[in-house]
């Protein structure tokens, strides 16, 4: 934390300020006359009719609510009349983009939970610190120029400030300080025990969190502590300390990180922040679901951390429940639709007449009364027809639920019959009552006029089933004398993701035996216009690799004009543009060829990661 000394003056005099209550807010009455002058009157007045107006449009659709985050991330000044929140945090927070989901941040939730007035500014980013994101170029020294007076800034880290190892000098932080004391205050000085280049202050969570409120009350603008959700770390019904981010010695260090949760109410409760325990609003959700339901229900697949659609919606419900109870932004608080649906609309463009596509949906339901029941999906017309099962399909399907939530997969098959253009709701309902609809779309075409088709891997950690739309089918993933090792969570596009990795050790330049292969078979003439993937070297920096494609297995021509190489653990996305032409039924065959350049018979620990191998065209007949 370069910045401490150099900013030590100004700091001493904002933090005694605001140890004093200056600027220190707990909830709009507290400090009405400060925010008065960043938002109109007649905007804070209109809260009670602007929150009844919102909340009607907010129920007759389903959408994930979170554009305005998305969109509004640029800009650097608050809608006139208007209040602003930025959301500083990690992976379980941020922006995903579709094809992400179940995965979902919970920050993407905050924005349906607020009327107009509100623009949400979501700036988190998988994999950060407290300590990473304050010094990271493109987060917090970029973010804060941009924060106005009056604006409020959600502030949640912990789960990467446990990092250690060879990661300890860019994201570790104790929970108070490193040298093994409870005294955050009293961390200052004296070089850091595991980071010889940092003093120990800038391995404290504690001093982190007190910088930020420190900087943000200096713009006039009011932060919000909020504690990190809970992993799923189960030990018995209980979500374990270790869990709740009271976590014990890391690896070969000496000392125990501490109570990070704890660490952050102790600068709330000293510098006047408001402070949100979503540590123990999460602990109650997932304790209350029971390890097996939340491992369905509310993380994503084979994850104790990253929230799936419906523990974002609850997360962010949490969130707004606890600055409710701050009086902290009430008369922009919205009711919103318990139903919500993820993606937010389905569109299928071109589909040749009579033939059949399905695409899914992950609806996600909470504080539904009664506690049990029944929701009803109802499709627009014959050519969009539901499934639970993708067995039974009819143009109505019924969910049943308890414990008033619920997350399902619904199915939508997309059959035209005719050449014209298709739209409208799928609609819900409970009890008589509408909770919703979501738009469905797609055109019929003739045959021969090409339909949009794709075969997708490694989408699901370390999955090897294929994913397709359109007219194709694929097989499973080959690995040819390569063995599958560990999957890792490496950033892709930003964002927090589970890789498949294969080791690749012994050998130091490319072997014709050893490979992995991806086959997709068209029902038509298959015109392929690109073909990409997300590869990257793990555990060292020396796998490199080809990529190769045929439609015979004979002939093979290569799609990477030098040798791929990577950055050790940074995902490269490679896309080529093609013009490959694939007979009806024929098969188009793309390997991935990798090895180790400083491969011996005594190497370990080398592996190529790999995500989201996609081979895409239009299939015509």
């Amino acid at each position: 934390m370069k910045k401490f000394p150099a900013l030590a003056a100004s700091l001493l005099l904002s933090l005694t300020l605001t140890a004093c209550g200056g600027g220190g807010s707990s909830g709009d009455t507290a400090t009405s006359s400060t925010a008065s002058s960043t938002r109109s009157s007649a905007a804070a007045s209109s809260g009670s009719s602007l929150a009844a107006s919102s909340a009607a449009t907010s129920s007759s659709s389903l959408g994930d609510s979170s554009s305005s985050a998305t969109s509004s991330t640029a800009s650097s000044s608050a809608t006139t009349g208007g209040v602003t929140i930025h959301m500083l945090g990690d992976s379980t927070m941020t922006i995903y983009t579709e094809d992400r989901r179940p995965q979902m941040g919970w920050g993407e939730k905050l924005p349906m939970f607020f009327n107009s007035s509100v623009t949400v500014k979501n700036w988190a980013l998988g994999g950060r610190s407290s300590r990473s994101f304050y010094n990271e170029a493109t987060r917090w020294p970029a973010i804060l120029p941009v924060i106005n007076a009056g604006d409020y800034v959600i502030i949640q880290f912990a789960h990467n400030d446990q990092k250690y190892g060879s990661d300890y000098a860019v994201y570790g932080t104790y929970a108070f300080c490193s040298d093994g004391s409870g005294d955050g205050e009293a961390c200052t000085g004296a070089v850091d025990a595991l980071d010889s280049s940092a003093q120990k202050n800038e391995h404290s969570y504690y001093q982190y969190l007190k910088q930020y409120v420190s900087e943000i009350k200096a713009k006039g603008a009011y932060p919000i502590l909020m504690s990190p959700i809970v992993r799923k770390y189960f030990s018995g019904s209980s979500i374990t300390a270790e869990g709740q981010h009271n976590v014990a010695i890391k690896g070969t260090e000496t000392y125990v990180r501490g109570d990070y949760p704890a660490a952050m109410k102790a600068v709330a409760t000293k510098y006047g922040v408001p402070f949100v325990d979503l540590t123990a609003e999460t602990k109650s959700i997932v304790e209350s679901y029971g390890d097996t339901a939340a491992t369905a229900n509310l993380y994503i697949a084979a994850d104790s951390t990253h929230p799936q659609v419906l523990f974002a919606t609850l997360i962010a419900k949490k969130a707004v429940e606890g600055m409710k109870s701050l009086n902290i932004l009430k008369p922009y608080m919205v009711d919103v639709s318990s139903l919500v649906a993820s993606p937010s609309s389905l569109a299928w463009s071109t589909r040749y007449v009579n033939v059949a596509s399905t695409k899914s949906i992950t609806l996600s339901a909470f504080d539904l009364a009664p506690a049990a029941g029944t929701v009803t999906a109802t499709s627009p017309s014959s050519a969009f027809e539901l499934s639970l099962d993708q067995t039974t399909w009819s143009n109505a399907v019924t969910v049943n639920y308890t414990n008033a939530a619920f997350t399902k997969t619904l199915y939508v098959r997309f059959t035209p019959t005719a050449v014209q253009d298709y739209s409208g709701n799928i609609s819900f309902s409970q009890a008589g009552s509408s909770l919703g609809t979501v738009a469905v779309s797609g055109s019929g075409v003739a045959a021969g006029a090409g339909v949009d088709s794709y075969a997708t891997w490694f989408t699901a950690g370390t999955s090897v089933t294929a994913v397709t739309d359109g007219l194709v089918t694929a097989s499973d993933v080959l690995a040819s004398d390569l063995t599958a090792t560990t999957s890792k969570v490496i950033a892709v596009d930003g964002q927090d993701t589970t890789v498949a990795r294969y080791s690749v050790n012994t050998w130091a330049s490319r072997d014709e035996g050893k490979y992995l292969e991806f086959a997709v078979t068209p029902s038509g003439a298959f015109s392929v216009s690109a073909i990409s993937a997300y590869l990257t070297t793990s555990g060292g920096s020396t796998v490199v690799a080809d990529m190769d494609y045929s439609t015979d297995k004979v002939s093979w021509t290569k799609l990477n004009s030098t040798t791929l190489a990577f950055s050790k653990d940074t995902m490269t996305k490679l896309e080529y543009s093609t013009t490959i032409q694939v007979a009806a039924t024929g098969t188009l065959y793309l390997r991935i060829y990798p090895w180790n350049t400083s491969g011996s018979a005594t190497t370990t620990g080398k592996s190529l990661g790999l995500y989201g191998v996609k081979i895409f065209g239009k299939v015509s007949q």
